[in-house]
């Protein structure tokens, strides 16, 4: 199966030889294979995980889509990240930024910006899998 992975920034990986795919997705993890069943289905925040030549690698990867037929898997996401440019220290501080945000914003008994809210969400959640990643 070929696999196209993309960043909102740029293509991040493309090959030809997939043999596996477990991605988090809004509806739960999923795991495609070759000649997987066409379907299109929102990302969540987490890890992805892709097998191919036997070997396994792990992104941290943000929200989109992804999209898939018989023969091709594309996934788009607004924030990939492999384990190689991670710092720990500074993922755990932009968490626990959000994090505070967040608590600060529920606490308040001022109207709350939802937009702001979610947006300080998807941020500690994808801050978490890079986490996740990077300790794994």
């Amino acid at each position: 199966m070929k696999l196209t992975l993309i960043s909102v920034k740029k293509k991040v990986l493309e090959i030809d030889n997939l043999e596996q795919a477990i991605i988090p997705t809004k509806a739960g993890e999923i795991t495609v294979l070759s000649s997987h069943v066409p379907l299109i289905s929102a990302l969540r925040p987490g890890i992805l995980k892709l097998k191919f030549e036997g070997n396994v690698e792990k992104f941290a990867i943000g929200g989109w889509v992804i999209e898939t037929d018989w023969t091709n898997l594309t996934i788009i996401a607004d924030m990939v990240d492999d384990w190689a440019w991670l710092n720990l220290e500074e993922i755990k501080a932009k968490k626990d930024e959000a994090k505070k945000l967040m608590e600060e914003m529920s606490a308040s008994e001022k109207k709350m910006d939802m937009d702001r809210y979610i947006e300080l969400e998807l941020e500690y959640l994808k801050e978490s899998a890079k986490e996740q990643l990077a300790i794994w």
